[in-house]
């Protein structure tokens, strides 16, 4: 029989190692200079600053290709010093010996969610020869996983949002009618949904001093009332049948006709009106719900 002491050792020793032992995989964009962005991927394992693993260039795409990758980690300034040195496989057509090794120096930036490796690296041909140089940025897979999660969570939001405004818009969404002109003899009948009338009334062109005398089933509502070029809102319930609203003029201001703006808002409909009277004379709106 073993004995027990030396196998609870040897289960340490193993916790001890792979304690030592950091796996990380990240992914980014390589910005070539002068040259369109690539997706870059890299897997390493790092122990006491010595980093192994593999990377991946354009993943997903037609040149993809994952190469081993070696370098070192610096723990007090938290800088990776990595560098390609074979191809592993390739969907590339290109010759082996033309292929570009990257060389990198990263560097940890930002805090929390926003922590990233930022860096420039080199290209290299296997003769030792520069063929590309730019900048390069690096992300935790699972830290930015959890950030394109959010931000796909937040985009679905904005999105539902927008869907429940737009919904929130036809709903209120009002038709307008053409503009009537009515003048001394010429009423207006409208079929009513709702049982509330809303009356705005002003003045469209200069304010001239024009006044009116506005009644709903004769009862007086406004008197000697002076139109302006800002709109006043009147709110009236209507009773069952029809409901008479009777605009007058009471002077004719300095350019006749006495013209007013009016708009009469239904629940679902709002039907503008200018009104265009000699003085002392009206013209009626019937309402029938």
């Amino acid at each position: 029989m073993k004995n027990p002491l030396f196998f609870i050792f040897t289960l340490f020793s193993c916790w001890i190692y792979s304690q030592n032992i950091q796996e990380k995989s990240f992914s980014g964009i390589i910005s070539v200079k002068n040259g369109n962005p690539i997706a870059y991927e890299i897997n390493i394992f790092e122990e006491k600053g010595i980093v192994n693993g593999f990377s991946i260039t354009d993943k997903g795409g037609k040149n993809e290709t994952k190469s081993d990758i070696s370098g070192i980690f610096n723990r007090n300034t938290k800088t990776y010093k990595l560098k390609e040195t074979q191809v592993l496989s390739t969907k590339s057509e290109a010759d082996l010996n033309i292929f570009c090794y990257i060389n990198m120096t990263v560097k940890e930036k930002g805090k929390f969610q926003l922590k990233r490796y930022e860096g420039t690296f080199v290209g290299l041909f296997t003769n030792g020869d520069t063929c590309a140089y730019g900048d390069i940025v690096l992300m935790e897979k699972e830290r930015l996983e959890k950030i394109t999660k959010k931000l796909e969570k937040e985009k679905q939001e904005v999105k539902q949002k927008i869907k429940n405004t737009d919904s929130k818009i036809k709903k209120t969404k009002k038709e307008v009618l053409s503009t009537k002109v009515l003048k001394e003899g010429e009423d207006m009948y409208i079929q009513w949904n709702s049982d509330i009338i809303t009356i705005y009334i002003w003045d469209a062109n200069t304010e001239d001093g024009d006044k009116i005398n506005l009644s709903i089933n004769d009862k007086t509502i406004l008197s000697d009332y002076i139109t302006r070029k800002k709109r006043k809102k009147v709110k009236h319930i209507l009773k069952t049948g029809e409901n008479k609203i009777k605009i007058e003029a009471i002077n004719v201001g300095e350019n006749p006709p006495n013209t007013s703006r009016i708009e009469l808002v239904d629940s679902k409909t709002k039907y503008p009106v200018i009104t265009q009277l000699e003085q002392g004379k009206s013209t009626i709106i019937t309402i029938v719900r």
